[in-house]
């Protein structure tokens, strides 16, 4: 289904990425509402737990904010709705 390559590139990260999402929901939503509290999270999350910064070799607090991004957008979406 996926080129090897990819799978091996990604599935190293699926743990953390749950592990941050996961933290991530567990902000209070008005801590989770702008790109900005994404941001300082990700930052947060780095300085809190140094060995990721390893384990993310690619600019960390990036990679965090590309798994969060989906999740703002939502977050938008529901409030230019209501």
């Amino acid at each position: 289904m996926f080129p090897r390559r990819a799978v091996e590139g990604f599935m190293p990260h699926a743990d953390t990425q749950q592990r941050i999402i996961e933290e991530w929901f567990r902000l209070p939503e008005s801590r989770r509402r702008h790109a900005t509290d994404a941001v300082a999270f990700a930052f947060r999350v780095l300085q809190d737990h140094p060995e990721l910064m390893r384990e993310l070799t690619d600019a960390g607090h990036e990679v965090i904010m590309s798994w969060l991004a989906p999740y703002l957008g939502e977050m938008k979406r529901i409030a230019d709705s209501g």
